[in-house]
């Protein structure tokens, strides 16, 4: 097995993966209640945390001995120098952090997501996993939260993370608390992964907080770079229009209130230096769309896409097994016209058209080919919660819409899993 290039979720530095450091895995105390295996402080470790000789496991470098020159890097369990103990532990070597052991076995070939500020980006990251682990079965999709973290800081796991907010979420029914504005950007790391294939894909999230979004996305352009997809959750009550029709109606800013208009998230992203990430595909995905398919006519738009008489239409994968393409196609078209008439007069056409195929890109908006399959950018209408909180951010019950759409269309687009379509 050949060694394979890794970028760090946390540092977002490269390096390959026969770089990585062991790290101990021993928990043993002695009869005084001390470490068997002392705690270390490295100064990489301690600059990422910006603390004060936190506290670490040991760490030591790969012993490769002839096979691993022969036949590539196996991986197998190497007994700490300090201590004995066995290990397959692995820790980033630029910045010391734990890493998940399939990540360094397997290379990461990631999925990130990001989110403009109060968009609820936590609420959907959440919703999404949820419905994932309750319907992924129908495409053969299989998802599990990483359970690494700070040493003292199992909390921070994002199996820890996703199951407290779950629970908020479904059981409580209550809109998910803003992203604190003091705290450190912890990844969310989701390993996705499909039996028939083999394949496996990682789905990184950063709960950053949304007055961070545009430094965020400097810090994180590397990882940008680095993924096959993105999923880009924008806010729907962040359209002016929208915004002052739903004001009207004491509705506006429910579940979080909109800041950033979509010129300045467009702004945030086209300030991305490196253009090869017009190469894959862009999801757009706006969120809290329950507020505008249950009010089209005041919002001047046409549901008929998102609806089937009073009721809103939800994926037809979660019934029958295949992604209905044509569909998708659609909802994205739906959304892209209103955008261009109605709500944002083109402009976010235009820059999204950015990711729209070559031959398409010299062409006026009007004349372009929204749904030609070159495209690597599509829109989509979803809602975490189904319905808009009340004035206490409660809901009598979450029945998330279309979430899961975006995810599996990335996935359809990279074309390495197996995703059967109706069409």
């Amino acid at each position: 097995m050949a060694s394979k290039r890794i970028t760090c979720p946390y540092c977002f530095k490269e390096f390959q993966n026969t770089e990585a450091y062991y790290q101990c895995e021993s928990d043993e105390r002695d009869i005084n209640g001390d470490y068997k295996c002392e705690r270390i402080s490295t100064n990489e470790y301690d600059e990422y945390w910006k603390g004060e000789d936190l506290p670490m496991r040991y760490i030591w470098s790969q012993k490769g001995g002839l096979s691993s020159k022969l036949f590539g890097p196996k991986f197998n369990s190497q007994k700490c120098p300090n201590c004995g103990y066995n290990s397959r532990r692995f820790v980033c070597p630029h910045c010391m952090n734990w890493l998940p052991t399939e990540m360094i076995e397997n290379g990461a070939e990631i999925i990130s997501v990001i989110g403009s500020p109060s968009s609820g980006k936590t609420n959907y990251i959440v919703a999404l996993i949820h419905q994932l682990r309750k319907y992924g079965y129908k495409l053969d999709l299989q998802v599990a939260p990483t359970q690494i973290y700070r040493d003292g800081h199992k909390s921070e796991s994002t199996q820890n993370l996703f199951k407290d907010l779950e629970n908020k979420l479904f059981k409580e029914n209550e809109v998910l608390e803003k992203t604190a504005t003091n705290k450190k950007d912890i990844p969310w790391i989701f390993r996705l992964s499909q039996q028939v294939t083999g394949k496996e894909i990682y789905l990184v999230f950063y709960d950053t907080a949304g007055e961070h979004f545009r430094e965020n996305l400097k810090n994180n352009v590397k990882y940008l770079q680095e993924s096959s997809g993105v999923i880009v959750i924008l806010d729907t009550l962040s359209i002016g229009s929208i915004k002052k029709i739903l004001k009207k109606k004491g509705m506006e800013g429910l579940g979080g209130e909109a800041t950033d208009s979509l010129e300045e998230i467009q702004d945030a992203l086209a300030n991305v230096d490196d253009k090869s990430i017009y190469d894959r595909p862009f999801a757009f995905v706006f969120s809290k769309f329950d507020s505008v398919i249950d009010n089209p006519d005041e919002l001047d738009f046409n549901a008929d896409e998102f609806m089937r008489g009073t009721k809103p239409l939800d994926s037809t994968y979660i019934k029958s097994g295949k992604f209905d393409t044509e569909k998708i196609d659609a909802i994205s078209e739906t959304i892209e016209e209103t955008l261009r008439e109605e709500w944002d007069k083109g402009d976010f056409c235009h820059f999204a058209h950015r990711w729209a195929s070559k031959k398409n890109q010299q062409l006026p908006l009007n004349k372009r080919n929204p749904n030609d399959p070159e495209n690597n950018y599509k829109f989509f209408g979803v809602s975490a919660f189904g319905c808009m909180p009340d004035d206490t951010n409660h809901m009598e019950e979450v029945k998330p819409y279309r979430v899961m759409d975006p995810l599996i269309w990335v996935l359809y687009k990279l074309g390495q899993f197996k995703i059967p379509t109706k069409n």
